[in-house]
């Protein structure tokens, strides 16, 4: 096995797949609530690599190759203040859960609701924003709508519910599933309720993403897939070279 061009087109690959990820952070950079996912590179042995089981104790190993690990970074994004009755952050950890279509919840840090026309809290998708009683469901003359720091919501003079936070002990085992959502990977983990939230009304979370470090991130990886495209033309020059010195050689 020639190691060099293995090693090069599994880093071109790598690349690749890096260069996805990272557009993707740069095109929801202004999604409210939106996590980016951080890219790092492991080394995995060559043999493991191809036949997906490790080298046996005491063999020779090939090499390693370069493999993309990504993660979602759970840093809080900036808070905007928006004055708008109906949009909230939470200050610290925590999750706003919604009820998708299909009846599936999805955890999301993006407070941009909205009221439909059965008076039912909805976010951006419509999908149903979830109480600590189910659905938020608002009285049709009740009032203008207020919530305090713990997510009471109040309709006037009447408290009608209150907007639930959830949190996950590992929050490592979530995954982004679009429309901005999270959801657990593993779907035996279960959140916890957050007793005593922070909700902060008239305020929204941006996106974490940082342009500017997601375009350093696209030059760097500019230059690694160049070097990588070296590799390959290298190791495979250094093979034409050997094939025709040994063919020289026996004839």
């Amino acid at each position: 096995m020639n190691v060099g061009i293995y090693q090069g087109a599994s880093a071109l690959a790598a690349c690749e797949k890096w260069q996805q990820i990272t557009a993707a952070n740069i095109a929801s950079s202004t999604v409210p609530g939106f996590h980016r996912t951080e890219v790092s590179f492991a080394g995995v042995l060559a043999d493991s690599a191809r036949t997906g089981t490790a080298s046996q104790s005491g063999e020779t190993s090939r090499g390693s190759m370069p493999k993309p690990v990504s993660k979602l970074d759970m840093q809080p994004g900036e808070l905007r203040h928006t004055g708008e009755d109906l949009d909230f952050a939470i200050q610290g950890a925590g999750f706003f859960k919604v009820q998708r279509a299909d009846g599936s919840a999805g955890y999301t840090r993006d407070g941009g609701f909205h009221v439909n026309a059965e008076r039912v809290l909805i976010n951006r998708q419509g999908y149903t924003v979830q109480g600590d009683g189910g659905p938020v469901t608002l009285r049709p003359e009740g009032g203008r709508i207020s919530v305090n720091a713990d997510g009471t919501i109040i309709q006037g003079d009447t408290q009608i519910g209150k907007i639930a936070v959830y949190d996950f002990a590992d929050t490592a085992k979530l995954q982004a599933e679009g429309d901005g959502l999270l959801a657990p990977s593993d779907p035996n983990v279960v959140p916890s309720t957050v007793e005593r939230p922070e909700v902060i009304t008239g305020a929204i979370e941006g996106s974490n993403v940082r342009p500017l470090q997601e375009m350093v991130n696209l030059i760097t990886l500019a230059r690694s897939f160049e070097a990588a495209q070296r590799v390959v033309q290298i190791s495979d020059e250094a093979s034409d070279k050997a094939i025709q010195t040994l063919g020289n050689t026996n004839s």
